[in-house]
């Protein structure tokens, strides 16, 4: 089936596209901007109109920006149509190279049927509404990424601005025996729901966690009237959702700027 216009530009710029959660401060730097959040992860700058010859001015300001907020690592979104911008980029000392979150490369996929795939009679998917389950989830992804610790206080916090009647997607959590094993992001957009990582603890893998969030976020996708999910699978990943019947439409670089 043919992708629609809307999923695809969807999959190829979730982070324009998707309503901008409340705990967001966004940025704006003349041609980029920077969604920065409170997370310690790499904060993710988009270009938006930039034109051969603004990169450095861009750079420079983002990187003031960054610092001011406490941020040692920011990640450009380049998709191909800001390939041009690659030169000066790299004039910059910023690196086409994983880091933690992102990886060099994320495959824009998209998915408009139902997949390949149902939730593994021995789990559970709950969407987080407590913050017992919210906490449970997110120590998944701690544990499933290696992200650093964060205080207790400031995960509180962000389970706040989670709750916020505002906030754009929720999070689901696979439990198996009672335990949380696996986690995944949804965030609605008009045209469908785009995923975010989706991580799964070591000890569980092979036991069908990572396809069980997938299906159990299409069926909220076709519940809430958007039948169609969107992605940007790291090089593990796209495999596996292209054998539930993602589409590839395009592939992003990421470029990497290590603040010190």
């Amino acid at each position: 089936m043919a992708i629609p216009d809307p999923v695809r530009t969807l999959a190829v710029y979730p982070f324009r596209e998707l309503p901008k959660a409340p705990d967001i401060e966004r940025v704006d730097f003349g041609g980029a901007w920077i969604g920065f959040n409170g997370w310690p992860t790499a904060q993710m700058g988009f270009f938006d109109g930039a034109e051969p010859g603004d990169v450095a001015r861009i750079v420079a300001a983002s990187r003031e920006a960054a610092r001011a907020r406490g941020k040692s690592t920011l990640a450009w979104w380049v998709p191909p149509e800001d390939d041009v911008l690659i030169p000066e980029l790299e004039a910059c000392g910023l690196v086409n190279e994983d880091t933690p979150g992102f990886e060099s490369v994320e495959n824009a996929l998209a998915l408009v049927e139902e997949p390949a795939a149902e939730i593994a009679p021995e789990l559970e998917i709950r969407i987080a509404e407590t913050w017992e389950d919210w906490r449970a989830g997110s120590d998944v992804v701690k544990a499933a990424f290696g992200m650093p610790d964060v205080p207790e206080d400031v995960l509180r916090e962000r389970y706040e601005e989670y709750r916020n009647p505002e906030h754009h997607g929720r999070m689901f959590v696979a439990f198996a025996d009672g335990r949380a094993v696996g986690n995944a992001f949804a965030a609605f957009g008009e045209a469908g729901i785009n995923l975010f990582g989706g991580g799964v603890l070591e000890e569980a893998r092979g036991r069908g966690v990572y396809s069980s969030l997938v299906r159990a976020r299409w069926d909220h996708a076709v519940a809430r009237g958007t039948p169609a999910l969107t992605v940007q699978a790291g090089r593990m990943s796209r495999p596996i959702l292209e054998r539930l019947g993602f589409e590839f439409i395009t592939p992003v670089r990421v470029f990497v700027d290590s603040l010190g």
